[in-house]
């Protein structure tokens, strides 16, 4: 949030909450009023920092506020009397512009077949313990509201290099470059601020910085830059909002189904054996034993758990299960967490069931990733465009409607600029453009709600509806009921949310999904965040208590018949995390031929150690997620050996920073078959080959992740390992420097168990023959003409950027002539910023005082965990200080794309405190010492400051967290 808009935000929400409590959304929505958008957590932060008021039970109340004594009138009834004349002014303000509205709306009703007021559901049974459970998730969505929003850092994320990336009936997807970490989740909504116009977006997906946005149609055709205004708490608010209605029950939500999905209690999960209804040959068709037993285990009425380890074909199960409740008349909801899960298991039913495909039998709801939207059938399942279709006339005018609203407010934006006092002919155009955008604002809102009963009227009569899991509380299928559901994906899914998506069923549940994979993604660390969203249902439930106990539920089914791994792979997965239920590899695995092909995949299972490397392991732009350098140069040079032979390859890591600059190899290397991506947005995906770089060294920063290092079995460090490693076909290959990862645990852990068996049975390729493979890719330059080299490449470069832990820097002097001879930059800019860590008295090494005297921007940060430079379109990194005495193993990498991002990776970022990569160092004030830039890791961030080492005094804890 922008410094400027606290003092008016405070005013507003002051003046809002002088008349006593109100419910959260309203108060929103009076900020939205008067022109004001703020999300939850803005407006949390804001009233928790100057006492206005507390959040209680989705109310906000003000502080010390207390109910007024209400007198009662002479006829004894205690209603506030409001005065008559007050009132007929305030309808009369306002009713004109609604009636016209309203008989505009009303001549598209019958378009859609809405002349018939909806059926009202019944109110589902509420047994005992579903009060207490409610009281419970709600405590846990609180503290990690108040979690995410004490991490929020602002509430502006800048995009850049906007493109259209796909097209329904009624959004577009815009795709966006961010300039910042964007910490929202899939469907979390927002605003697109572009120039004066404000537009209301869903997040679709974000992959470490490039996120995909739903825009309406009305948005402008190409939106290069904007800024994405995020309400990260709107997830959250929703579940708790939706779970306070349901207390006590609600119309269409069956609070027994709901309870049923995470009751470890629950009798038809643990112990009794439901009746088995047998399938018929044709519905039979393709599934081996283990899957039908599923679907037939599933037909009952109960809640049933599929456990689908990676391969054993869980989507291809589901999808005969919703074709057979299908052929019994079963109305079904098919939910996921996330739209790539949803799209897979809905591509699944769709072959499977091809006559689904028409006529709105299935139906899905939302905004679909690419490969839904290029199915042949996609448009013709997305509830959107048949809404659409069935109402064109209704959605064209919505699209009418929507540009002149935007229009009128462009208008009246242009007459806001005026700083001089308004002209006669002015106001009488003021007052026109706010009398018609406020009916057009009651046209568009009755349309919308037109639009709104068309989507709820198609999914009533759909056979499956096809909905992510947070979709289930919004308003297209709030209190619509379903005979069967099918929770896919489920342990990505906390108990909380599993809850409110059985609850839209009878009880008749099916919950398929692998407790031993990524578990969801959750910043509090409560009892209560522990207990209902650290949880999925699987571990809620006690299923996944009971497998590893040794007590296999009746109405658990468990695949094991694995069709994607090569034997090899399989066995090193199985041994490592399904001991209980241990993989077996199909025949027709056995026999597969190999697609893709590669010189350094020279068996099933390839590692290539980097333990002799020192490669260093650093934060991106000083902050949080993690990436090594020197690793992704090794995954260059793999890639600069792969062939037209390597058709089908994926570069997977655990974080964010690491996959973008590896995605970054792809521009001049990749094939349409490569991809690179984190294991938590590859789950469900599947490759030829995989490389899975682990990044953590013990060099740089010298504390693993946790990842690394909690070989409990249901922590995400396995699961993480298990995703990635399943992922591959007929190659696994792990980048890693196994001295660190390998060098302690117990054989009853699965990460010792994994990293065992991994060196026991793999082929091992040393960086050496990487790089002797690379054909040129990157290079390792020996000790004695790393400077020379250094010095040609700064000769035909127009910008250098160097970072250089502690070490005495003996080789900067040979680099001056190379540097000061640098083109100058634009502006202010500076074509060269050298990053050196200080000594331990905080001061400069004597080398950089003499290059800073000689005009070269010498900046002081520590500490500094990386030893690279970018320099133009090539790319440096060094195990030991680059211009050190010793600078180790030096790797060298030219390729445009990956500098560009490279050099934005390690680039420091600007502040309104503290200066940047590209500017000069700030003096100290009073002794004009240079001031060192501190990076201190603070509960997941970053705390960046400035200090003189003369004049204040340093953190103490620097050189103590300085290597965390």
């Amino acid at each position: 949030m922008a410094i400027g808009r606290v003092p008016r935000l405070v005013t507003l929400v002051q003046r809002a909450l002088a008349a006593g409590p109100m419910p959260q959304e309203e108060l929103l929505e009076r900020l939205r009023q008067a022109g004001l958008r703020a999300d939850v957590g803005v407006v949390w932060e804001t009233c928790r920092t100057h006492g206005i008021a507390d959040l209680r039970d989705d109310v906000w109340t003000p502080r010390g506020w207390a109910p007024p004594a209400v007198a009662a009138n002479p006829s004894g009834d205690t209603t506030t009397q409001i005065p008559a004349q007050r009132i007929d002014g305030e309808r009369s303000s306002s009713s004109r512009a609604e009636r016209r509205a309203a008989i505009h709306v009303r001549r598209y009703a019958n378009d859609l077949g809405l002349a018939t007021p909806e059926p009202l559901a019944p109110v589902g049974p509420v047994p005992a313990g579903w009060e207490s459970a409610v009281h419970g998730a709600c405590r846990a969505l609180a503290d990690e509201l108040v979690k995410v929003t004490s991490r929020r850092t602002e509430t502006d994320v800048s995009l850049v290099d906007g493109h259209e990336a796909g097209r329904t009936a009624s959004r577009r997807l815009v795709r966006f470059e961010a300039q910042s970490e964007i910490g929202a989740a899939e469907g979390t909504r927002g605003v697109l601020i572009v120039d004066d116009l404000h537009l209301e977006v869903d997040v679709i997906s974000v992959f470490g910085t490039v996120v995909t946005l739903s825009l309406p149609p009305d948005a402008p055709a190409a939106i290069r830059e904007a800024t994405l205004r995020l309400d990260l708490s709107w997830l959250l608010s929703l579940q708790s909002r939706r779970l306070r209605e349901l207390m006590h029950g609600g119309p269409g939500f069956n609070a027994e189904a709901a309870l049923a999905a995470v009751s470890p209690d629950n009798p038809s999960s643990l112990s009794q054996a439901p009746a088995i209804e047998h399938l018929g040959p044709d519905e039979a068709d393709q599934l081996n034993d283990g899957q039908r037993h599923a679907v037939e285990l599933a037909l009952a009425h109960g809640t049933t758990w599929l456990w689908g380890p990676p391969g054993t074909g869980k989507t291809t199960t589901i999808s005969a299960l919703v074709a057979a409740l299908h052929a019994r008349g079963k109305r079904v909801l098919l939910a996921a967490p996330t739209n790539a899960a949803l799209d897979v298991a809905v591509a699944s039913v769709l072959k499977r069931t091809p006559q689904l495909a028409s006529g709105g039998a299935l139906v899905r709801l939302g905004q679909p990733t690419d490969t839904l939207v290029a199915h042949p059938a996609g448009g013709a399942v997305l509830v959107d465009a048949i809404a659409a279709e069935r109402g064109a006339a209704v959605a064209e005018e919505r699209v009418r409607v929507g540009n002149q609203l935007r229009q009128c407010r462009q208008a009246l934006a242009e007459l806001r600029r005026i700083k001089l006092a308004l002209t006669d002919s002015q106001q009488r155009k003021r007052s026109n453009l706010e009398n018609q955008i406020a009916e057009l604002n009651a046209i568009a809102a009755g349309l919308d709600r037109l639009l709104l009963e068309a989507r709820r009227k198609i999914c009533r009569e759909a056979a499956v509806v096809a909905a992510t899991a947070h979709q289930t509380m919004l308003d297209t299928l709030k209190s619509l009921t379903f005979d069967v559901v099918v929770l896919d994906e489920a342990s990505m899914t906390t108990a909380t949310l599993a809850m409110l998506v059985a609850g839209a069923g009878s009880g008749h549940t099916v919950i398929a999904g692998d407790f031993r994979q990524l578990p969801p993604v959750v910043l509090a660390d409560t009892p209560a965040a522990q207990e209902w969203l650290h949880k999925s249902p699987f571990e809620k439930a006690g299923i996944a208590r009971a497998v590893h106990d040794g007590r296999t539920p009746n109405r658990l089914a468990a695949l094991n018949t694995q069709y994607r791994m090569r034997y090899a792979i399989a066995q090193v997965v199985s041994t490592a995390f399904y001991r209980e239920s241990p993989l077996i590899t199909a025949d027709v695995v056995l026999f597969r031929e190999r697609r893709s092909q590669a010189a350094w995949a020279r068996s099933d299972l390839v590692v290539l150690d980097t333990s002799g490397l020192a490669a260093r392991t650093a934060r991106r732009q000083g902050g949080a997620s993690r990436y090594n350098l020197m690793h992704s140069q090794l995954v260059a040079a793999l890639l600069g050996g792969a062939t037209t032979q390597t058709r089908d390859l994926a570069m997977i890591t655990p974080f964010a920073a690491q996959a973008r600059l590896l995605e970054s190899l792809l521009i001049e290397s990749g094939l349409n078959g490569w991809a690179s991506s984190t294991v938590h947005r590859f789950q469900g995906d599947e490759r030829d080959i995989v490389v899975y770089d682990t990044v953590d060294t013990g060099h740089g920063l010298t504390k693993l992740h946790r990842w690394f290092t909690d070989d409990d079995a249901d922590s995400t460090g396995p699961r993480l390992l298990n995703v990635a490693a399943s992922r591959a076909r007929d190659h696994l290959v792990v980048v890693g420097a196994f001295n660190q990862l390998h060098r302690k645990g117990s054989s009853t852990g699965p990460l010792w168990r994994f990293f065992a068996h991994l060196l026991d049975g793999a082929t091992k390729l040393s960086w050496q023959e990487a790089i002797g493979l690379s054909n040129g890719a990157t290079e390792h330059v020996s000790r004695e003409s790393v400077l020379r080299r250094l010095c040609g490449d700064i000769s035909n470069a127009a910008t250098v950027e160097m970072w250089l832990p502690t070490a005495p820097l003996v080789g900067l002097q040979t680099l001056l002539p190379a540097l000061r001879a640098l083109p100058p930059a634009e502006g202010d800019a500076r074509p060269d910023t050298i990053w050196i860590e200080p000594e331990r008295d905080g001061f400069p090494p004597a080398e950089a005082l003499h290059a800073r005297r000689q005009g070269v921007n010498i900046r002081l940060c520590t500490p500094i965990l990386e030893s690279s430079a970018v320099i133009g379109d090539v790319v440096w990194s060094a195990g030991g200080s680059l211009l050190g005495p010793d600078p180790g193993v030096v790797l060298r990498t030219q390729n445009r794309a990956f500098a560009d991002l490279v050099r934005r990776t390690q680039r420091r970022k600007r502040s309104q405190t503290v200066p940047g990569t590209g500017q000069l160092g700030d003096d100290c004030g009073r002794c004009r010492r240079l001031l060192v830039r501190f990076e201190l890791p603070s509960r997941g961030t970053t705390d960046m400051r400035y200090h003189c080492p003369a004049c204040d005094r340093s953190p103490s804890s620097t050189r103590d967290k300085r290597r965390r």
